[in-house]
Parts: structure tokens; C-alpha cells; sequence
């Protein structure tokens, strides 16, 4: 097939202006209850809001943002206003700041039950180092050399004798060190390497607990910090945060049930409702890709940078409402729909997304679009675009691909069959089934919309029902009407070409590509249409089920160890953990079964099974997540031992050194870029905090210890912006927005409580506070960065082989659509799609994988350019066409899966692109490629070679040859319903191939490439000898 830009092109209507601004706006806005109906006319204020960024101006106009922001700052509030009596502080204790910081750090924003559960892994964790710390107390009290511990308390009675307060300077001298033992101060240091060791390996392997590992890792630094400067027991050390923190965990348990209480069914739904709300903007979209000119959706361009945007976007949420949704389960919640109703819709959800994959190749398929092209009737696409740069392609294309483009562009502008005139025979074909598809998305998003927001209301859902029963029979008959009539349309312009087929014997190839576009759109719609009609189905199904809203009791407890141990959530990077580098992906997984040791057989005996055991854990040891928890350690330790040496025992107590261990454990990641850019945002949010701090103490209190009153107003209207930024940061900088309102949180409560209760070792109010609160964030950041360049752990390193992975997953994902294209003919069709399901979920765990390397090529940026510049913007690309290769991915398997059993085993034999050596020679591509990126080691030019070159070397059967050899004319075989889906899997197999290509071209300006001398010359010289005949 071949493609070229028409001239009767030029006389399109070019995009308005307005339209043009409508696609640039490409981030989702709040519609519908969720954000407030102003006037027509744009107010001062809304021109305001128009000035500030997306993330705030989109947040003040939401309702929902605006009551959890409420939500938050009365929880918050109350948290600070429970310091300022004298009895509540007395019973909360020194760690009394604790239930501020902990409303900080973990807002009300989340149903009731979800917020218990995430309190309750804080104190979990609490508890969890609390007892670790414990036993080590017990331990280390008898490991004490019991003669010197009663020789030293001998002399101390002696010196406090006769004094008037004998308590006060026995404490002093506890916290100078007098009563430090080496024997028990080592019992100890074994505990709390022991103890940080596993909080820092359930940080790494479970970063959802990664709040439970960080409190975890504090009470046990604090019990072991202090512990050993006491000769006895002393288990009651963490009371006060334990006080504290149940005193934040009641606060929000409140506020979550009374100040606009929201429940995960209720989350959930909504979720589903604002998917649903993406999901009908991308098909609406698709009218103004039909309506465009092909140079309009070229690369990078506003309407492709949106559709992705969008398709990025209904991805992500879906996979964090599936990460929500395993809660669902666990509440109490009144309404119509209980936990299992609503995650009954996540299924057909997920096939109305993954569908929506294929209709993105469409898009793809022409932003690629140019003067690029090669033979449509005998299965071909275009390759790279003759117009692009060098480096912007694969190799310079051979000549018999320039032969193949030259033929079919003549041929396209001989019958005018370019892809301006196809696109509006495509629009005009699709408008009926297109509208309905939205009007069918619409009415299950009303019903939704009823079920969430109408919870108390006895109002029936006849209405809604009979609407949505209406729009899918609308659905189904559109889908009808196109299967049977208006999907001809497209074939309006090539019958001419046809008829001449059908009258010779013998042509020359048929420029066909456009009619494979035109096909392309029409079976994606088709297979995204019923997808919609399942959806719609299960909306109904369950609406009338269900009838009537009551009480719905928790049903299961078994998905929650699931849930808090599971790997991959983007959110936890709000804490700078990577969640995603070194986790077990689909292609690990499909190696594992397969891989065998080349340097010994499996084991046959005991003493070679252990043996075995022991070198795993020594390779274990070589992990980035192994050697994450040993730095981890080496780091805390490092730290602690000041606190234990006699002569800088008091120094550090005084001068709260244990925030400097706090900062340098937090502030260690598994990699060096992520670790660089904690240390920008940290560090940042930590001045910012400081700053905001120190103006809201001494507004509020002047030059006092402390005002009530004022302190309480005064920290009422700071929390305003303080809570707001908690919440809505952008998720690349809540890192920095964490630690600008626990710097703020820290300096407020810390001064209230300096200035009301004696304290030993007070730092003072206000000003003293933030310096020490300054450079013990330094010292902390200064020897985290120690420890992380011995050694360093490069997250660019990750990043490349994290794409090799990617690439082969991707293979995997090829293969198994292969192995279904040419499974066995007599195999019954009843078990011919069983691999879809499994497909669909591997494809969306890839897509999801590919979003989050995305994320780290950008942190990765922050190593810098010491050894020369990273070339970002090469790994940037190779994402990009991971993405729009698994966009084909989704169209050859949407296709495969609505091919008829018996066209498919008809044309089976006659496919060149499973030709088994072609499939070798795509295979071959995609190990060479993978295991380039993952060695980085160079390619050879003698493995370089154009994959559309090697499909024509393997066959040379035409499309007419092969309607002839089945009794047909190439007329009946096109025109047949089936064929369209065929078109599409050939389509979609060449839009892989072409990014295949690419991706070598990257690998070599990545890795290199070993020369071959004289290799380019005699291949042209070889090429031109070879011509088309």
C-alpha cells in the first residue's frame, strides 16, 4: 500500500481558530455537579482563576475539592487546637506536635474506612518498632555490666545528696551519658540494624507501606537514640506519640463521617462516572480527526498530543481506582449498589478501555501519515516517511521499498484515492455508530451519575433505565446498519480499481492503503461498540437488580493483604519511593518458566540445594533493593552512634540530632536520580517551611511563649494555603509540599510545646527552632548523599533497562497474537478467544509499566552530566513508540478476536505476515533490540534490516492470486464484512513493524553500532541488481 498527501487536499477546510484552542486545552476539566455553574459572561473572577495554574485553578472551581479542603482544615485545626490547654497538653505529652504533623502527613481526604485502615498502618508500624526497640531494651539491660551499672548509681546518690532537686539532676546526668554501658549500647545498635533492615526492605518490596516502614523506622531511632542513656527500663517511651496519634486518628475519624463523609462506594462511582466523562470526549474527539487534514495530525500535533493525553489519563485512573477498589469490600455504606456491585463493572470497564487502544491506532496510523508508503493489496504499510531526517529513521530505506512507494503514489494519484478523500467517506459512514457510541456512554454514565448522587432519594430509576434500553437498541442497530450497508461506503472511490482487478488475470499491485485505513477506523469502532454494549448491559443488569438503597455490611476481608503488599502504584512516588523499576514485569515472568543457570544443572542433592539457597542469596545481595536496605543500615547506624558516645551524647539530644537520622533515612532512595531530586524538593519544601513557620509564630504570638488565642487564629488562616497545597500539589512536587507543611506543622507545635512544659534539652521558640530545624535537614541530606555514592545506584541505568524489558514484553505480548493467528484450524471456535481475557490484562499491565518509566526517564534527569549529557530526549522517543506499539498491539488483538474461525483459517496460508521466517526475522528483531539495551553492548550492521524488505522476500502471493485460489474476486473477498478485520490485523501488524524499526534506529544511536566494511555499498549495488520486474 502506499500513501501520499493528494492534491486535492489543499482545498480542505483548515481547522478554526476557536477548534484549534479547544484541542490545545488538552487537561481535563471538572463537568457537570462537580464544579460550580457560573455566569456566562467571564467574571474578574473567573479570569483570575484562568491566570493561575491548571492544578489550583481546577481544584478552586471543583465542589468535591472544595469540601475536602474543608474536611482537611478543620481535622488539622482541631489537631493543633487540642496543644493549647494546659491539661490536654499535659496528658499528651512532649511528642504532643505529633497529631499535627500526623494530619499533615495523612489528611482526612479518603472514605471513612480507607482512612482507618491507613491510620491504622501508622500505628501498626509504630507498634511493630516499638516492639522491636522493646526486646532490644530487654536484651541490652541483660547484657549490662551489672557492677559498674551499681557502682554508678552508688556515686550518683552520693553527688544528688541534700540537694533541693536530686530528680532533675539525675536526668541531667542520664542525657550527658553517664550511665552509657558498651556491652548494652552494642545490644542495642544490633537491634536497630536489625529493625531499620526490614522497614527498609518493606519500603522497598511494599511501597504502599511505605508510611508504616517510615514510622516504624522512627520509633525505633528514638527507642534506641535514648534508650541506652537509661540505666533500667524504660518501655513507655513512645506513650506520647501513641497518645498523640490517637488522638488525630479519633479527630478524623469525625470529621471523614460528619464533614461531608464519603465512602469508598461513593469514590468508586464517582471514579467510574468521570472515566466514563474521558471516555466519551475521546469518541467525540474522533470527529475532529475525520474532519482535519492529514498535515493537522502529524506528529506532535494538539489533536494527537490530546488523544493521547486522554488515553493516558483514563489508563491511569482506571489502574488507581483498581487500586481503590480492593477496599470496597470492607466498609458499611448505604445505597442502591453494594462494594461487589460496583467492582462488577470494572470488568466490562476495562473492555471498553483497552478497546479504546485500537481506535487509537487510528490516530496513530495517520500522524504518521505523509508521502510514505509501500503496497496495501499484498499487506503493506508505509515505513518511515521519505521526508523525515536521517536520524529520525531507521536506516535509510532500500530500494526496493523507494520502487514500491514510487509505483503506488503514481497509483494513488491515477484513481484519486489519497487519504483526504477517504477520510470524509470515513466520517460520513461512521457518524450514526460514532454518535451512538457516545449516546450510549452517556446514558450509563446518568445511571451511575443517579445511583452515587441520589443515594437517599426513593426516586425509581425506570426513567434512566428505559433510556439506557433505548440508546443500546440504538447502539445495535447503528452497529447493524454499518455492518451491513454504511461500511461500504469507503469502497465507493476503489471500485473502479477493483473492477479492473477482476478483469485481468495479472496488475500491477493495487494502491489500496487508504481502503485499509478506512478499515482500520470502522473495525476498531465496531469492536469499541460492543465493548460499550457490555458495558451498558452490566449497567442495566445491576440498576435492575437492585431497586431499592439500604445498609450494605463489609463481604470480604481476603483481597486486603493483596492490596497493601502489591508493587506499581504511581501514588507512592509522592514520597520519592520508585515503585516501579525492579519489579517482576510480564516479561520476567514469561522468561522465569523458561530460563535456565548455562553454568550448572539443576540441583540432584542436599548439599546442592543449600549451596543453591546460598548463591540465591547472594544474588539477592547484588539487588538494588538489597543494597538500598544495607545503605539504609550503614546510614543509620552511622547517625545513631553520636548519640551513644559519652562526649556527644548531651550535644546530640540538645540540639535534636535525631531529625538529622530522620532526614537522612528519608531522604535515601534506591537511586541516585531520585535521590537528587528529594534533595531539591526536600530541601526547598523544608526553607519554605521554615519561612512560613517563623512569620506564622511571631504573628501570631509576637515576642510571648505563646499566645492561645492568637496562636489558634493565626494558624487557622496559615492552614487555609497550607492544606490546600497538602492536597493539590502536583504529584511530581508533593514531595516538596509534604515537607514545606510538616516544616510549618514542626515549628508551631514544637514552640507551643517548648514554651507550656518543661523539657529537657528545650531548643527555644520560633527562630532557634528553624535554624536547628535547618541544619539538621543539611546534615541529614549531606550524609544520605554519602552513603549514596558508595555506590551509586544510576537511575539511568534503570531507565534503559527497564525499556529493554518493556520491548520484551512487548514481543511476548506479539507472540502470544501470533500463536492465536495461527492456531491449530481444527481446534473447536468455542475455545478459539480464550486467550483474550488474558491478553487484554497483560496489556494494560504493559501499558501501565510504560506509564511509569515515563515518570522515571524524567526523574532520571537529575543525575546530571557529569560523564557528558544523558540523552533524554532518544528514551523519550523510544517510549513514545513503545506506547504507539501497543496501540497496534490492541488493534491486532481486537482484530484477531472478531476474525471469523473459517476466514481466518481461509486466508491463513496465504498471509505473508506470518510467514514463519518473517515471524523469526520480527522475533529476532525484538531480542536483538532488547538485549542491546540491557548489555549495552553495540549492534552489528550486519544484523541491521528492513523488516518490509524481508515480508516481501517471504512471499510474493497478491491479494488477487489469493481470492482466486479461494474462488473469489478480489471485489467479493474485500467487500466481505470479515475481510475488514483481516485488513485491520495486517494494518496493525505493520504499524508494529514500523516501530520496531525505530526502535533499532534509537538502540544504535544508544549502544552504537560495530561497521561492516563495504556492507552498505554492495547491499545498494545487491538491491538495484534486484528490481521489480
Amino acid at each position: 500500500m502506499a500513501s501520499t498527501k493528494e492534491s486535492s487536499s489543499a482545498g480542505k477546510e483548515t481547522l478554526s481558530g476557536e477548534k484549534r484552542k479547544d484541542i490545545e486545552s488538552s487537561t481535563p476539566q471538572p463537568t457537570g455537579d462537580d464544579v460550580g455553574q457560573g455566569p456566562t459572561d467571564p467574571s474578574s473572577t473567573q479570569k483570575f482563576l484562568d491566570k493561575l495554574p491548571t492544578w489550583i485553578s481546577t481544584n478552586l472551581k471543583s465542589k468535591k475539592s472544595l469540601k475536602l479542603w474543608i474536611r482537611c482544615w478543620v481535622a488539622s485545626w482541631a489537631a493543633f487546637v487540642i496543644l493549647l490547654p494546659n491539661k490536654s497538653l499535659s496528658v499528651l505529652g512532649n511528642a504532643a506536635f505529633f497529631a499535627l504533623l500526623a494530619s499533615l502527613m495523612l489528611p482526612p481526604n479518603l472514605p471513612v474506612q480507607l482512612f482507618i485502615f491507613m491510620a491504622m498502618v501508622i500505628v501498626l508500624g509504630l507498634c511493630v518498632g516499638w516492639a522491636i526497640a522493646a526486646a532490644g531494651m530487654a536484651a541490652a539491660l541483660a547484657a549490662r555490666d551489672q557492677v559498674a551499672l551499681q557502682q554508678s548509681l552508688q556515686r550518683e546518690q552520693q553527688s544528688v545528696a541534700g540537694l533541693s532537686n536530686p530528680e532533675a539532676l539525675f536526668q541531667a546526668d542520664i542525657f550527658q551519658g553517664n550511665f552509657l554501658d558498651t556491652r548494652s549500647t552494642v545490644v542495642y545498635g544490633v537491634f536497630l540494624g536489625f529493625g531499620v533492615f526490614i522497614f527498609a526492605l518493606i519500603r522497598a518490596y511494599a511501597p504502599k507501606l511505605t508510611l508504616m516502614s517510615i514510622f516504624g523506622t522512627i520509633a525505633i531511632d528514638i527507642y534506641c537514640s535514648y534508650g541506652p542513656l537509661f540505666p533500667f527500663a524504660q518501655y513507655t517511651l513512645l506513650n506520647s506519640f501513641l497518645i498523640s496519634m490517637s488522638c488525630y486518628v479519633a479527630i478524623g475519624v469525625i470529621v471523614t463521617i460528619f464533614i461531608f463523609p464519603e465512602t469508598m462506594n461513593h469514590a468508586l462511582l464517582t471514579s467510574t462516572s468521570d472515566l466514563l466523562g474521558q471516555i466519551n470526549t475521546f469518541i467525540e474527539l474522533q470527529n475532529t480527526v475525520l474532519e482535519s487534514r492529514p498535515e493537522d495530525i502529524a506528529r506532535g500535533s494538539p489533536i494527537i498530543t490530546k488523544l493521547l493525553g486522554i488515553r493516558s489519563g483514563i489508563v491511569g485512573k482506571y489502574q488507581q481506582m483498581v487500586g481503590s477498589s480492593k477496599f470496597v469490600t470492607l466498609e458499611f455504606s448505604y445505597g442502591r449498589w453494594n462494594g461487589d456491585d460496583v467492582k462488577g463493572l470494572e470488568e466490562p470497564l476495562l473492555g471498553v478501555i483497552s478497546r479504546l487502544g485500537s481506535l487509537q491506532a487510528f490516530s496513530v496510523l495517520l500522524s504518521r501519515y505523509g508521502s510514505r508508503s509501500t503496497d496495501a493489496s499484498t499487506e503493506t504499510l508505509p515505513t518511515d516517511d521519505g521526508s523525515d531526517t536521517a536520524d529520525e529513521t531507521f536506516v535509510s530505506e532500500s530500494y526496493l521499498v523507494r520502487q514500491l512507494r514510487a509505483r503506488h503514489q503514481a497509483n494513488e494519484a491515477q484513481y484519486s484515492v489519497g487519504v483526504a478523500d477517504v477520510l470524509p467517506l470515513i466520517q460520513e459512514s461512521t457518524n450514526d455508530l460514532r454518535d451512538a457510541c457516545s449516546k450510549g456512554i452517556q446514558a450509563a454514565k446518568l445511571i451511575v451519575d443517579h445511583v452515587n448522587t441520589k443515594r437517599y432519594h426513593t426516586t425509581d430509576l425506570d426513567k434512566e433505565v428505559a433510556e439506557l434500553s433505548d440508546a443500546t437498541n440504538r447502539l445495535k442497530k447503528a452497529m447493524e446498519d454499518f455492518k451491513e450497508t454504511k461500511r461500504l461506503k469507503v469502497l465507493e472511490p476503489f471500485l473502479p480499481i477493483l473492477e479492473k482487478a477482476k478483469s485481468h488475470k495479472k496488475t500491477e499491485p493495487l494502491p489500496l492503503h487508504n481502503l485499509y485505513v478506512a478499515y482500520v477506523f470502522g473495525s476498531n469502532l465496531m469492536v469499541l461498540a460492543e465493548g460499550i454494549v457490555n458495558f451498558m448491559a452490566a449497567v442495566e443488569e445491576t440498576a435492575n437488580k437492585r431497586t431499592r438503597s439500604r445498609v450494605w455490611a463489609p463481604s470480604s476481608l481476603r483481597a486486603l493483604g493483596k492490596a497493601i503488599t502489591s508493587r506499581g502504584d504511581t501514588s507512592e512516588q509522592a514520597l520519592g519511593e520508585d515503585t516501579t523499576v525492579e519489579k517482576e514485569d510480564e516479561a520476567q515472568r514469561d522468561e522465569k518458566s523458561y530460563k535456565l543457570d548455562p553454568d550448572s544443572k539443576a540441583p540432584t542433592n542436599f548439599m546442592q540445594r543449600i549451596a543453591n539457597k546460598v548463591h540465591s542469596l547472594y544474588r539477592w545481595c547484588k539487588t538494588n533493593e538489597a543494597i538500598f536496605a544495607f545503605k539504609y543500615v550503614i546510614l543509620t547506624i552511622a547517625l545513631w552512634l553520636p548519640s551513644v558516645l559519652k562526649s556527644s551524647a548531651h550535644f546530640v539530644y540538645a540540639q535534636k540530632g535525631l531529625w538529622a537520622l530522620i532526614m537522612a533515612q528519608t531522604t535515601l532512595n534506591l537511586y541516585a536520580s531520585d535521590q537528587i531530586f528529594n534533595y531539591v524538593t526536600r530541601i526547598l519544601g523544608t526553607f519554605v517551611g521554615a519561612l512560613l513557620g517563623l512569620l506564622n509564630w511571631y504573628i501570631g504570638n509576637a515576642k510571648g511563649n505563646g499566645n492561645p488565642y492568637g496562636s489558634a487564629a493565626s494558624v487557622a488562616a496559615f492552614l487555609v494555603p497550607m492544606i490546600f497545597l497538602r492536597l493539590y500539589a502536583p504529584p511530581q512536587y508533593l514531595t516538596g509540599a509534604i515537607l514545606t507543611v510538616v516544616t510549618w506543622g514542626l515549628i508551631m507545635g514544637y514552640s507551643w510545646l517548648d514554651g507550656h512544659i518543661p523539657v529537657f534539652g528545650n531548643v527555644g521558640i520560633g527562630w532557634p527552632i528553624v535554624w536547628r530545624r535547618w541544619v539538621m535537614v543539611m546534615i541529614g541530606c549531606a550524609a544520605s548523599f554519602i552513603v549514596m555514592m558508595f555506590p551509586p545506584q544510576s537511575g539511568r541505568t534503570a531507565v534503559r533497562r527497564r525499556n529493554a524489558s518493556n520491548i520484551t514484553a512487548i514481543s511476548y505480548l506479539y507472540s502470544s497474537l501470533v500463536s492465536a493467528w495461527i492456531s491449530d484450524k481444527d481446534r473447536p471456535n468455542s475455545k478459539d478467544t480464550e486467550w483474550i481475557v488474558g491478553f487484554r490484562d497483560r496489556l494494560v499491565a504493559v501499558a501501565t509499566q510504560l506509564q511509569a518509566v515515563k515518570a522515571q526517564t524524567e526523574m532520571a534527569k537529575w543525575e546530571g552530566g557529569i560523564r557528558g549529557a544523558w540523552p533524554y530526549e532518544e528514551y523519550v522517543k523510544m517510549e513514545e513508540i513503545e506506547t504507539q506499539m501497543i496501540a497496534g498491539l490492541a488493534l491486532l488483538g481486537g482484530s484477531l478476536a472478531y476474525l471469523d474461525h473459517s476466514v481466518r483459517i481461509k486466508f491463513l496460508q496465504h498471509t505473508r505476515t506470518v510467514n514463519p521466517n518473517f515471524i523469526a526475522d520480527v522475533m529476532n528483531m525484538f531480542s536483538t533490540i532488547s538485549q542491546a539495551l540491557r548489555t549495552g553492548e553495540p549492534l552489528h550492521e550486519a544484523s541491521q534490516q528492513n523488516l518490509i524488505d524481508r515480508f516481501h522476500y517471504h512471499g510474493t502471493v497478491a491479494t488477487q492470486s489469493l481470492a482466486e485460489e479461494n474462488g473469489e474476486s478480489p471485489l467479493e473477498a474485500i467487500t466481505d464484512y470479515n475481510y475488514m478485520f483481516y485488513a485491520s490485523a495486517i494494518v496493525a501488524v505493520f504499524q508494529l513493524l514500523e516501530g520496531l524499526q525505530e526502535l533499532r534506529g534509537i538502540t544504535v544511536r544508544l549502544v552504537g553500532e560495530v561497521p561492516l566494511e563495504g556492507l552498505s555499498r554492495w547491499r545498494n549495488e545487491f538491491e538495484r541488481a534486484h528490481v521489480l520486474v
